[in-house]
């Protein structure tokens, strides 16, 4: 009897929704022609929708590369003249630079280098281009080719005069700007040479020439350019007989040095030297040190075997036998070219490490020492070891993962985060110093609603010759001397709740991987940071420099992103952007001159109607006052009820500005554009939580919220819609068990039953999924079976009777963050129960859909379901 009137109230909100879609028409059609300009969008015009992504500044500022993104792929590389209206376009191309102010180069699709004179326009093309680079300080650019024999050709061709130099046979290269010089491997049908050529006056230098059998890779330079380091490897060994050996090349004192781990007794015979992304060949910044990777051969793991899953075990058995207690992991070893001498840093009782800023030291950790643990990384012990001595010391205990840890990238200092201060170690004194004990402000979310101790809001840089650290608090950024003599708020964000983060200006300065951790980016006493700047309906950037302090430079109620600042002279490019504005690049030539439109992007844009956004303040049943983003439909008539689609995940209101193009290549298959344009509203509101309480407290904050935009607002409340993907999703299936206000709703990749949910292997890392609820985002805090009433009580799965509202579920069945048999398991109980639902289930997807064609289906499928039950459409086939 209870399914029955649930199907024939469904029947009656039908009635009612078919009855309001009418009127609606009557009243739109009295106020059509306010619009009849514009046209309505469709489906059939998201094609000529592309996204804008600024590149670089020419060196003085004259030109600025950008590029356009396409679903279909047709995607353009673009440069503009800043100070007159030409435009240069290359499609399909990428990997494009300025040589000096004058030339552009970019690599087509083909494999075409494309260089042109902004100038002339006149525009050379070398064919079968593998590589190139830019000589920094000239107009000479680097290039390997192929040949039409499939051999490669090196040329270093002056673009200005046309002039070149070619080198044959070149298997390989790579080029450093301060040493100005290239360094390359020749190849004959019976020998390998690597050379050095000095760009500067042409001159060749042979390093080093080994037989055909071998070949040498991996080759780095010093970070000064005054040598080389390299790997000279066996091609075909089947007998094992040959070894692969390090090659040291000094060009100042022109002397090759050669580790050979056959002529070293000490270096383990079951091992071979090697190279890769965490055992990354590399040499210090003093040049007497090379680093380099140890791996030992193993057997395959035999997959008939019995698995032994033992409680006690460190890690669980698929992470345990990858790693065969370390054994299958790669370690660093140390060598000393000059002595000749080798010692290896990492090994199976401390399998990880990172070098200190001088590379003398190295910080040494196992992962393993405080497994098993609930939490998703354990805490760990850092040793510090002398790698001259061989002397180690315990410097870090516990230490929280989480926190932040990082190695400074001079002198002898690590910092790290721990009890909610900033702390440094003095490896020469043996010294640890609290930073911000005094400074009386939080510099970890103290509101966080999370069960964990919160994370820093960061360890942004180091300020060099002044020997301070950089950090974060909520709003601002301070600069604390690594002696803890003073400390300086670098800027005033507290006053006016702006928060003020640094923008580094290159990708040479973000994080540098150092082994298993990595380096702070570097600054000068002089240098000029740009900073970005983010209020709740404010947005833009500044400078800052040690002189003058903060220097206002843009601050507006729109999304500004990307900022390019000239690198001689005080000229500067940014992108801006609004929910009814498509992002467009300005350019100013100074601080005080008038902003420029450089380039629109969507032009058609503004032939259509669209929507736009306003910023939702409300407050839930606990009195916390939060925000939300409201979308308008387009062609916004206040006489008309429009329905309304909300949609979840935690806090969104960042999103009041953001410009969403419309598209049917949607990963989660929602699309903010799409809704408004087809007559909706579209509502993101914040959600704060409660620990113990995540579902009860998502169902506060949204109902609390969609209530106070219903009455505000020209809104069917017989016609919302509720819609999440993740975290997003369990919201949605957990809020439809506890009211009725939606009159239909969409959860992808939902989390449905905590229970089973605790009790999982997460594929990608090999971990429990204790974690998840324990200390992170499922916010219990406590163990399931701690507190087993929470786990039932926050889960959709065991209150799925009490759902009306018709479900449209979907997940990919590889889904690597969320089993995919917690949908199938919602699916099932409503089934069982006779409620209304469909479920999608995508072959070889992830946790987002990332192959087109599923993102189309998707897409479509959630916008029929909602236009069926929400506007009374015609009921897709598929239901």
């Amino acid at each position: 009897m209870k399914n029955k009137k649930n199907r024939t109230s469904l029947v009656s909100k039908r009635i009612l929704v078919y009855l309001s879609i009418m009127a609606s028409l009557l009243i739109s059609l009295n106020g059509f022609s306010q619009n009849k300009d514009k046209k309505e969008l469709t489906a059939n015009d998201y094609h000529l929708w592309s996204s804008l992504r600024a590149g670089q500044l020419s060196e003085s500022g004259k030109w600025m590369s950008f590029a356009l993104y396409y679903d279909s792929g047709n995607d353009t590389l673009f440069v503009k003249s800043t100070i007159a209206t030409t435009l240069y376009n290359f499609p399909g191309a990428s990997k494009g630079a300025f040589i000096g102010d004058k030339w552009f180069s970019a690599m087509s699709r083909k494999g075409e280098l494309l260089i042109t004179d902004l100038s002339t326009t006149k525009q050379q093309t070398v064919e079968q281009v593998v590589s190139y680079d830019l000589r920094v300080g000239t107009t000479d650019i680097i290039f390997m080719k192929k040949k039409s024999d499939e051999k490669k050709q090196l040329e270093i061709k002056n673009v200005e005069s046309g002039n070149s130099l070619v080198l044959n046979n070149v298997e390989n290269y790579w080029y450093n700007s301060k040493a100005d010089a290239v360094a390359y491997t020749t190849k004959s049908e019976k020998s390998t040479t690597l050379s050095l050529l000095n760009l500067s006056d042409k001159t060749t230098t042979l390093i080093a020439s080994t037989t055909e059998g071998f070949d040498y890779s991996d080759t780095v330079w010093q970070h000064s350019g005054n040598s080389i380091a390299f790997l000279q490897q066996p091609l075909d060994d089947e007998k094992k007989t040959a070894r692969t050996s390090v090659g040291y090349y000094s060009i100042d004192g022109h002397k090759l040095y050669t580790f050979n781990p056959a002529q070293h007794d000490d270096f383990p015979t079951d091992m071979e030297v090697i190279s890769s992304s965490f055992e990354k060949l590399s040499i210090s910044d003093d040049g007497s040190r090379i680093f380099f990777g140890m791996e030992k051969t193993t057997a395959p793991i035999d997959p008939l075997q019995t698995q032994i899953w033992n409680a006690d075990d460190k890690f669980l058995y698929p992470v345990k036998v990858n790693n065969d207690n370390w054994n299958k992991i790669a370690k660093v070893a140390v060598w000393w070219p000059q002595q000749n001498r080798f010692s290896p840093i990492t090994d199976n009782e401390f399998p990880k490490m990172m070098l200190s800023g001088d590379q003398k030291y190295a910080f040494i950790y196992n992962p393993a020492t405080y497994e098993p643990q609930e939490n998703r990384d354990a805490p760990l012990d850092i040793y510090i070891l002398n790698l001259e001595t061989g002397e180690r010391k315990l410097v870090l205990q516990n230490q929280s993962t989480g926190g932040g840890t990082s190695i400074s990238i001079f002198e002898k200092h690590i910092a790290y985060f721990k009890n909610k201060d900033w702390w440094i170690y003095d490896i020469t004194r043996g010294l640890h110093r609290n930073l911000t004990k005094e400074l009386g402000v939080f510099f970890s979310d103290n509101e966080s609603d999370w069960p964990e101790e919160a994370s820093p809001f960061g360890n942004p840089a180091w300020i060099q010759a002044d020997n301070t650290l950089l950090v974060y608090d909520k709003y601002d950024i301070w600069s604390i001397a690594l002696d803890g003599s003073s400390a300086r708020r670098l800027t005033k964000g507290r006053e006016n709740k702006t928060t003020y983060r640094i923008a580094p200006q290159s990708p040479q300065l973000y994080d540098k991987m150092n082994y298993d951790g990595g380096y702070k980016i570097m600054y000068q006493p002089s240098e000029r940071l740009v900073l970005k700047t983010e209020a709740l309906e404010h947005k833009g950037y500044c400078f800052w420099d040690k002189k003058n302090g903060v220097q206002p430079l843009l601050d507006k109620k729109m999304h500004t992103s990307r900022l390019l600042a000239g690198q001689n002279n005080d000229c500067y490019v940014y992108q801006e952007e609004n929910y009814n504005f498509p992002p467009r690049l300005l350019f100013k030539q100074n601080s005080n001159s008038k902003e420029k439109v450089l380039f629109q992007s969507n032009p058609q844009h503004f032939k259509y109607n669209w929507g736009r956004s306003k910023l939702i303040s409300y407050t839930n049943s606990k009195g916390t006052i939060l925000n939300g983003v409201l979308f308008y439909p387009a062609n916004y008539n206040s006489q008309i009820k429009y329905p309304m689609i909300v949609h979840l995940y935690e806090k969104q209101s960042k999103e009041l500005y953001k410009y969403v193009n419309p598209s049917q290549n949607n990963p989660t298959g929602f699309n903010i554009s799409n809704f408004t344009s087809n007559g909706y509203f579209v509502f993101l509101p914040d959600i704060v939580y409660e620990i113990e309480n995540p579902g009860p407290s998502a169902v506060d904050c949204v109902v609390s919220a969609t209530k106070k935009v219903i009455d505000s607002e020209s809104i069917d409340r017989s016609r919302i819609g509720l819609t999440g993907h993740s975290y997003g999703g369990y919201e949605t299936d957990y809020i439809i068990t506890q009211t009725d206000m939606f009159a239909a709703a969409v959860a992808g990749a939902a989390i449905t039953d905590f229970v089973n949910g605790y009790l999982w292997v997460v594929p990608g890392y090999g971990i429990p999924n204790f974690y998840h609820y324990e200390f992170g985002q499922l916010r219990i805090g406590k163990s399931l079976y701690e507190d087993y009433p929470a786990y039932l009580r926050n889960s959709p799965l065991y209150h799925a009777d009490k759902v009306n509202t018709p479900l449209l579920s979907w997940a990919g069945d590889q889904d690597g963050q969320v089993d995919h048999n917690q949908t199938i398991e919602f699916y099932l109980a409503l089934r069982r129960l006779g409620k209304i639902n469909t479920m999608l289930l995508y072959p070889r997807a992830n946790h987002v859909l990332m192959e087109k064609k599923h993102q189309e289906d998707l897409t479509q499928r959630i916008e029929q379901w909602f236009d069926y039950y929400l506007k009374g459409n015609k009921k897709p086939e598929w239901l």
